[in-house]
């Protein structure tokens, strides 16, 4: 009976662990889905309130940016815009207070940029902080595939 007990409150704390971790994976990736659409509609205050102060991503047009104001000014000026976004997750891991994305996207960019009208596959990487209860988009890798 004693060793039924314990074997229960052990698959309990098991069961409670993965529920958390659901949760958490579950609301990381509505985020991603927040972020991908906002990027779409060019919606600059939805992405300024999901990206950090000191968002940094390493683009997959070979430049460090450095901060949120950095990509912003980009995306303001038109150099980061699409007529096409999708975004497949393959992979979601969370620790705490830090969740990792990895998969794949596929942009179409529009305006006046070399790669306009052109479908570009890309691998990327998300990684997620959640200080004060709010997640935010923290760092980022992004690298564009040859054309097969």
């Amino acid at each position: 009976m004693k060793m039924l007990i314990i074997t229960l409150s052990a698959l309990l704390n098991v069961l409670c662990i993965y529920a958390q971790t659901s949760k958490a994976e579950i609301e990381i990736r509505n985020l991603e889905e927040r972020e991908r659409i906002a990027m779409l509609k060019h919606d600059t205050v939805t992405l300024q309130k999901m990206w950090a102060a000191n968002f940094t991503v390493n683009a997959p047009f070979n430049r460090v940016l450095l901060s949120r104001q950095e990509l912003m000014d980009m995306v303001n000026k038109g150099a980061i815009q699409f007529t096409s976004f999708s975004r497949d997750i393959e992979q979601v891991v969370v620790k705490k207070n830090i969740a990792v994305t990895m998969g794949s996207e596929q942009v179409v960019f529009t305006g006046n940029v070399p790669q306009a009208g052109q479908t570009i596959k890309r691998r990327f990487t998300n990684i997620w902080l959640k200080q004060n209860g709010v997640w935010t988009l923290t760092f980022r890798h992004a690298n564009n595939l040859c054309a097969e």
